[in-house]
């Protein structure tokens, strides 16, 4: 049993064209099947990986799995109604809230108003993804910054976890980090994309810090996320898909979706040289710990 605690459920429906009702009954369907044996299949040979652009089919594949929760990230201020209707309906789906880096030119002081609101729902696990994302938005830094200090204190008052996005920005973001006030507190940076040292110095942080991994990390191009995953304690590793993207190999440009995680798994079991039982119980058990579920 798994939790993918990161993962954008109406964006699936938009870039696939599959209704959340269908996703779940096709991933159901795969796991009943499966009889609750663990999915078998080698490492990606990362030496003769195709790129993204390869076959978009979507053949069954028996290696897929229903996630036991989701955690479904709103972080659009267009989305967050709908963030709300998806954590209402589905038992299984929990939330979290907040704004995404990219949005920092259209996000109004209601928005920001309405994140803290959000965050009392008693579905919402999270507040997030906020942080900094200097790889496409490298000329708005100043007020991504005042953002994301914003979003933080939001957070913190909340109580509740905190999520971070955080790419192309390390210096910026352990400025602002160990600025604050993050003792005891649970935090889940989310896709982690950059090298050892980031992760050694986000793992020193005066807080409950777990590192989430994506289908990246079974990416050829992706060695220093792999250096990485080797330095964070399997009690501290989180499983996420941050579906619809990011689809790890062997469907590398496909949409996404949660039920991809046993190859990510797999990978990390590899990497750490633990059972991918193991690490699907202890994944489990972090997601657990760090999301209060």
């Amino acid at each position: 049993m798994f939790i993918d605690s990161h993962c954008h459920l109406d964006a699936y429906e938009e870039y696939s064209g599959e209704k959340l009702d269908e996703l779940f009954a096709r991933l159901q369907a795969a796991t009943d099947a499966a009889r609750g044996d663990s999915p078998s299949f080698p490492i990606p040979d990362l030496s003769s990986q195709k790129s993204w652009s390869s076959s978009k089919s979507d053949a069954p594949d028996p290696n897929v799995r229903m996630p036991e929760a989701f955690i479904h990230v709103a972080c659009d201020p267009k989305d967050l109604t709908r963030g709300v209707e998806l954590i209402e309906k589905y038992s299984f789906v929990y939330g979290a809230f907040g704004i995404h880096p990219e949005y920092v030119s259209v996000t109004t002081p209601e928005d920001e108003a309405r994140i803290g609101e959000l965050l009392k729902h008693p579905k919402c696990v999270a507040c997030g993804e906020i942080g900094l994302d200097y790889h496409y938005g490298a000329d708005k830094k100043n007020e991504q910054c005042k953002l994301f200090e914003r979003q933080l204190a939001i957070g913190i008052s909340s109580g509740k976890p905190l999520v971070f996005h955080l790419r192309e920005a390390d210096d910026d973001a352990l400025a602002i980090l160990r600025n604050a006030d993050l003792h005891n507190r649970n935090i889940h940076v989310h896709c982690f994309t950059g090298d050892p040292e980031f992760v050694e110095e986000l793992l020193a942080l005066d807080a409950n810090v777990f590192i989430g991994f994506t289908g990246i990390v079974t990416f050829k191009s992706a060695q220093n996320v792999r250096d990485a995953a080797m330095l964070v304690p399997y009690n501290q590793i989180l499983l996420e898909t941050d579906s619809p993207y990011m689809a790890p190999v062997p469907h590398r440009g496909k949409t996404c979706h949660s039920g991809f995680i046993p190859y990510t798994a797999q990978m990390l079991a590899d990497i750490k040289k633990i059972p991918v039982d193991e690490l699907y119980r202890q994944c489990r058990e972090n997601t657990r710990n760090c999301y209060n579920i």
